[in-house]
């Protein structure tokens, strides 16, 4: 079975789920797919280690339903089901140990975190003080020689963010992928994970600082002042991004791509892996510094004091080709 075929399965036996929760749950599942694949394995691997579609229907709407019912503002009316700050809060903490972790918008209602403990498994640290909102989740570590096994583990944390929010979030976990979307205004965003990938779309934040130890960063139409996204050998793809002071790619051993960045001063570098990308503006406006050791590269170093802007693209093993565009 392939991938095409295992998602259009399960969407048709989840097809009276509310559409918003339908499509987050075949994301999901992509997701899982996409993740196990990234780790080396075959399409046909994945997917024969994955439920099928009944099982897996029947797993969302039983043990696991409380994912695709949760809503914002339902808390209050259903008792305990999520986490939720009471008072003004101006920033949000979030900690945890191999789960992954999805940060999304609400039009209304308070922070709020989603998740469901398992009795034995899970241990939470909830905290509401002088305007923090600090939500931790620790588990009992999985075994290395069942690594994989993590990305079929539908658990998933899910913090909720109402659109009005423009305060600070951290949010850290160590093996597993970090995915947000529609954010807006933030004042300051961290994201921090060891062993996954980290994806972000759809969001404005002033200040946002990316580490990633050994997986893929992609980020999509995103704008702020300033930007910082490392990760230490994982591919750095950033596209429709917009950070007007500062837009910094850096990888220790992968690619850097970028597809229409705007910014006054961008760093685009690797150690070990090709850098290419388009960026929107006029050449004649950028100071360039750019070097490789081992490749092409379609840049002409050049400086002048008159200068405002400033483009930086360096590797040592790999090409550079980057084109402006207007």
């Amino acid at each position: 079975m392939s991938r095409e075929e295992y998602l259009k399965e399960l969407k048709f036996r989840l097809i009276d789920l509310p559409g918003e929760e339908l499509m987050q749950m075949i994301d999901y599942y992509e997701e899982l797919i996409l993740d196990g694949m990234e780790q080396g394995y075959t399409e046909e691997e994945v997917i024969r280690r994955l439920e099928s579609p009944e099982k897996a229907a029947e797993k969302i709407r039983g043990e696991y339903g409380g994912l695709v019912v949760y809503r914002a503002g339902d808390s209050r009316q259903k008792g305990k089901q999520g986490y939720e700050a009471e008072d003004l809060i101006h920033t949000v903490r979030i900690e945890s140990g191999n789960m992954r972790i999805r940060i999304r918008a609400a039009q209304s209602g308070p922070v709020r975190v989603l998740f469901k403990p398992r009795e034995g498994q899970d241990q939470v640290t909830f905290q509401e003080e002088n305007g923090v909102f600090f939500f931790k989740h620790e588990r009992k570590e999985t075994s290395r020689l069942d690594w994989l096994g993590q990305f079929f583990d539908l658990q998933l944390l899910i913090l909720e963010l109402p659109v009005r929010f423009a305060g600070n979030l951290s949010v850290q976990t160590r093996n597993a992928a970090i995915f947000a979307e529609g954010l807006g205004n933030l004042a300051k965003a961290e994201f921090c994970c060891g062993n996954g990938k980290i994806r972000i779309k759809n969001s404005c934040m002033e200040q946002l600082s990316i580490k990633a130890g050994n997986g893929k960063v992609d980020l999509s139409s995103l704008m702020g002042n300033q930007l910082e996204a490392i990760s230490g050998n994982g591919l750095i793809a950033a596209r429709e991004c917009r950070f007007l002071q500062r837009l910094i790619l850096q990888t220790q051993n992968g690619a850097v791509t970028g597809k229409n960045l705007i910014g006054d001063h961008i760093s685009m570098q690797s150690r070990n892996g090709f850098i290419t990308g388009t960026i929107i503006g006029n050449e004649k406006d950028y100071n360039i510094e750019s070097s490789t050791q081992n490749g092409f590269n379609n840049l002409k170093n050049r400086y002048s004091p008159e200068r405002g802007k400033s483009l930086e693209a360096k590797t040592h093993n790999g090409g550079i080709q980057i084109e402006f565009t207007s």
